[in-house]
């Protein structure tokens, strides 16, 4: 299987976490991870499993994500996808979910998500760092993924 990874970091989190999910994909096949302002996204119809990720901003996704989004839903239509974001340690009603946002944007452009979108949590908002596990969550959250996505398909039985 062969993964891509593209996430949108302001502190440095996001980087972090994509790098962990494209580690922990490595053991399905080959995975690049790349931020948001070097996605190439004619590269994009190559992979098996699209990865995105970014902090939250203001409840939502953040600008350069939004833009990145509306140039990507044409060529993930056939993709599988997952994502996830950074954001604040609470409710998701009072932090939002970028995770969220992004699956919505892809959902309302025909684009169906793998697995539930993922938030991974920091602390501090001036200057975020990420949550003690979360790196390890998130590996382990990647490895759930390519462990569903390389499982067989189950014959289909006649009655």
């Amino acid at each position: 299987m062969k993964s891509l990874v593209i996430y949108h970091s302001q502190f440095g989190n996001t980087k972090t976490l994509a790098e962990s999910i494209g580690d922990a994909l490595r053991g399905f096949g080959p995975s690049t991870v790349v931020s948001l302002e070097l996605a190439d996204v004619s590269t994009i119809p190559d992979v098996d499993l699209l990865v995105i990720g970014g902090p939250t901003q203001g409840h939502s996704t953040s600008p350069a994500m939004r833009a990145f989004l509306e140039r990507v839903a044409p060529a993930v239509r056939t993709i599988r996808v997952a994502t996830f974001d950074t954001r604040l340690k609470g409710p998701e009603i009072l932090w939002g979910s970028a995770a969220r946002s992004t699956a919505t944007r892809l959902q309302h452009a025909g684009i169906e998500l793998v697995v539930a979108p993922e938030s991974f949590m920091v602390k501090g908002a001036r200057q975020p760092k990420l949550d003690e596990g979360e790196i390890e969550r998130a590996g382990a959250w990647a490895t759930a993924i390519g462990t569903q996505l390389a499982e067989p398909a189950l014959p289909v039985t006649g009655a």
